[in-house]
């Protein structure tokens, strides 16, 4: 496979610099279709594998950590860019890698069930101390649109919840709350950085 996928086709130009050819094409993403978006990108792994002379996702080459790390920031850049996924590709990332999935979707304040924009949603109910002594340690959390932050929060049980959807908060580190506190403004008003 790996012979195939660095061999040079009759009609292929490798792209010189594949890194800025593959950022420009995601920054373009908009003005491209779903095909030309994917021909990019594949032309521009093919490049980079054609001028490193290969790439080989296999465990000869990579430990298992690195090559399951390769394909989890995949999914990351794909969902930071906002590159369409097929929903049975997102479903297997967000099963496969469910907290790096929930915390991708919390830092870009997309809905984890549908990808609209999204706000924050403490999967474990605040009660009455509210915002003010959250320090966003002590609950789970993800990002939800309104439509489902209103189902999430009227549902019958959280079980329920994550029966239907396969999905639930995270609880985060102090890493992630320093990063997502200049996500998501007046969250997080307890947490005290160190």
């Amino acid at each position: 496979m790996k012979a195939k996928f660095v061999k040079i086709y009759d009609g292929f130009d490798t792209v010189k610099n594949a890194q800025a050819f593959l950022i420009s094409s995601i920054y373009n993403k908009d003005n491209l279709t779903v095909d030309e978006l994917t021909n990019n990108v594949i032309r521009a792994l093919q490049s980079l594998a054609i001028q490193n002379g290969g790439f080989s996702l296999s465990l000869n080459a990579l430990t298992q950590k690195q090559a399951n790390d390769f394909v989890k920031w995949l999914f990351e850049m794909a969902i930071y860019w906002e590159i369409p996924l097929r929903m049975e590709i997102r479903d297997l990332f967000a099963q496969d890698y469910h907290d790096t999935f929930i915390y991708t979707t919390l830092k870009k304040k997309i809905c984890c069930i549908c990808g609209k924009p999204g706000e924050l949603q403490h999967f474990d109910r605040v009660g009455s101390s509210g915002y003010k002594s959250d320090t966003g340690l002590n609950y789970r959390v993800m990002c939800l649109c309104r439509e489902h932050h209103d189902e999430a929060d009227n549902c019958i049980s959280r079980i329920d919840f994550i029966k239907k959807y396969h999905l639930n908060g995270i609880y985060l580190t102090s890493e992630q709350v320093k990063e997502l506190k200049g996500v998501y403004k007046g969250h997080f008003q307890a947490f005290k950085e160190e």
